[in-house]
């Protein structure tokens, strides 16, 4: 007699592949991972240590400029310095009652965030120095493509590195880049044009648009799970 067929491992192999997210007890599940969805107070605190660590560098490199934080300079150290602030800030304040797992996946981000946020102005401000020394490039069209060739290059470098970092053994999927952090990178891209010596884009008003971007940056690295 021919016994049945069972087709249960046929079909849980197959139902895996049917979708890479499901909501379940409070955790987004993913393919190879879990992602918890934030409470609303770790998200306030997350919240309040981006403010409060971007706040400090901004006074502080105000203060050392003599101007007021609407109408600073911005050049790579003040890049640098205020998004650590605010990505060390938000990290500290998500931090705050988090798990030993939730603490190591916040300081990830941590590292993510503010690679994304440091290495693409690096790079920017390289190849505008290259475009100075290159007398076909040195010009409005050359230093423009030099601003969009940096910001993309060094947003998928600075991905590729805190990865790295992160998993030097591969042992889970990249973190990838996503839209959000496309929008993040905003401060990048007004930084860079802060940067460069085109006078005509020196007096674009970045100074009150780039302290908001940053608490971002440190909110989504504090609320990370």
């Amino acid at each position: 007699m021919i016994k049945g067929i069972n087709h249960t491992s046929e079909y849980t192999t197959l139902n895996s592949f049917s979708s890479n997210r499901t909501s379940k007890n409070g955790y987004l599940s993913y393919r190879y991972h879990q992602m918890r969805e934030s409470e609303r107070k770790e998200s306030i605190r997350a919240l309040t240590g981006a403010i409060v660590g971007t706040t400090i560098p901004l006074l502080t490199f105000a203060q050392k400029q003599q101007k007021n934080i609407l109408k600073m300079e911005y050049g790579l150290k003040e890049i640098i310095g205020i998004s650590a602030g605010s990505i060390i800030g938000g990290v500290a304040g998500g931090m705050i009652g988090a798990d030993r797992f939730d603490k190591k996946q916040k300081f990830n981000e941590g590292i993510f965030q503010f690679m994304n946020a440091a290495i693409p102005p690096v790079v920017v401000l390289g190849l505008s120095k290259l475009t100075d020394k290159i007398k076909p490039l040195n010009n409005i069209y050359g230093k423009i493509s030099a601003i969009f060739i940096g910001l993309l290059g060094g947003m998928f470098g600075a991905a590729k590195l805190s990865n790295l970092i992160c998993d030097p053994k591969d042992k889970v999927p990249d973190r990838k880049l996503t839209m959000k952090d496309s929008i993040a990178n905003i401060d990048d891209a007004l930084g860079a044009l802060a940067m460069t010596d085109i006078p005509a884009l020196k007096k674009l008003p970045v100074a009150p648009i780039l302290p908001p971007i940053y608490v971002l940056c440190g909110y989504r690295a504090g609320e990370s799970n």
